[in-house]
């Protein structure tokens, strides 16, 4: 599970002045992590207001360490600089 925000709407508006939120993204965003394009189970409202989750496997040829991970929804790419720690 990888925890971000920013991604936008989601398939259930958000309520305002709810403690919990549902939804979900679609399209699924793309994931790259260590430049392998990696599968994405499931992306949306992770329950809190403006935090997404999104359930990712882990390609099996990503080498071990620091490798960087990107997030592309809607034509639009998550900054780079940003690791995930694969062991």
């Amino acid at each position: 599970m990888i925890y971000a925000n920013g991604f936008g709407p989601t398939s259930v508006p958000v309520v305002p002045g709810a403690e919990t939120q549902a939804g979900t993204l679609s399209p699924l965003p793309s994931i790259t992590i260590g430049g392998v394009t990696a599968t994405v189970t499931y992306a949306g409202s992770s329950g809190s207001p403006g935090e997404f989750q999104l359930n990712v496997t882990v390609p099996a040829t990503v080498a071990a360490g620091d490798q960087p991970i990107i997030a592309t929804y809607n034509g639009l790419t998550t900054q780079s600089g940003t690791l995930l720690t694969v062991e």
